[in-house]
């Protein structure tokens, strides 16, 4: 079991840091091909740091391992909202982030629509093909209805043909050492599950959601150290409407059985919680500051807590 840890852990780091290379040149390849405006940073950015949840999840419905791959996407959600939106400010070293109150308005209603989407996907009773498709419907819904601009992102200077070149090169490397480190990453952690006697679902949704969701960690405190907070927040709920819908939906069509989600239960209305303690916290004066970043992170420590069963009563 020592070499699977080891390989658990290797391929997180090279998940993450692959993931960043690819988000850093996803980017640069947006503005190459002339699509700026917040319709590219939300589609783009936050498919591009959901890479990494997306191949564990499409490799774990493929796998025959489904629990793994709702677990992933679930657990990916509440590490964003909280720990990953909390570590993110203190990392950027800001007393408070203010948000635009005119460019932010929509991506707030996103955020307070999409945190039903976890209570539809329990109502249904099981993830299945038919339901993988409406997910994907809801993504281009929230594509499709993404407003047109955001501020602070900066236009990139004259780019040559052989940087053009570069950078598609360094973006195709990128992605397929996702790929790898994904399928490495699935197979060693489904390992370690069965001989712990683990549920996958918890593996999925702790160790493995939370590593994948390092891109994100790496870009929102960038993008809140640069000032750019709308961009940062943008890349977040971007990431978790693209989790829930078109990650958790292509997991659905691919998966040779239907998912049963009454076993995520407590997850999903874990998720529903997350989504809505932030979304009032952004809301309310459309900002973040040190107490309510300082609860996202504990809202994430019960979450773990709860997931090892040490508080498990209380829900």
């Amino acid at each position: 079991m020592l070499l699977e840890m080891v390989l658990v852990i290797v391929s997180l780091i090279f998940l993450a840091i692959s993931s960043d290379k690819a988000v850093e040149n996803v980017i640069k390849i947006s503005k190459i091909l002339g699509i700026h405006g917040l319709s590219a940073g939300f589609i783009i950015l936050s498919v591009s740091t959901t890479l990494p949840e997306l191949f564990v999840s499409v490799n774990s419905s493929l796998l025959g391992e489904s629990g793994l791959s709702l677990g992933n996407v679930l657990g990916s959600n509440i590490a964003n909202v909280t720990i990953i939106l909390g570590l993110a400010f203190f990392l950027s070293k800001r007393r408070f982030i203010q948000f635009n109150k005119r460019v932010f308005n929509e991506l707030l209603n996103f955020l307070f629509v999409a945190s039903f989407v976890p209570l539809f996907i329990l109502q249904t009773g099981n993830l299945s093909f038919f339901m993988g498709i409406i997910l994907v419907v809801f993504f281009i819904f929230f594509s499709l209805k993404t407003p047109k601009k955001v501020e602070g992102i900066q236009e990139l200077e004259t780019i040559t043909t052989r940087e053009k070149s570069i950078t598609y090169i360094k973006f195709a490397i990128s992605i397929f050492v996702v790929l790898v480190s994904s399928n490495v990453l699935v197979n060693n952690s489904v390992t370690i599950a069965t001989l712990l006697g683990i549920p996958n679902s918890i593996i999925g949704a702790t160790i493995i959601a939370f590593g994948t969701s390092l891109p994100e960690l790496s870009t929102v405190t960038q993008a809140f150290r640069k000032r750019l907070y709308d961009v940062g927040m943008g890349n977040i709920i971007g990431s978790c409407i693209t989790n829930i819908t078109l990650i958790l939906g292509l997991s659905s069509i691919l998966s040779s059985n239907p998912i049963n989600v009454f076993s995520f239960s407590t997850l999903i209305l874990f998720t529903i919680l997350s989504m809505m303690i932030t979304w009032y916290f952004i809301s309310t004066e459309r900002k973040i500051d040190r107490k309510e970043a300082a609860i996202l992170i504990g809202i994430y420590g019960v979450f773990l807590l709860q997931e090892l069963g040490i508080i498990s009563y209380f829900f």
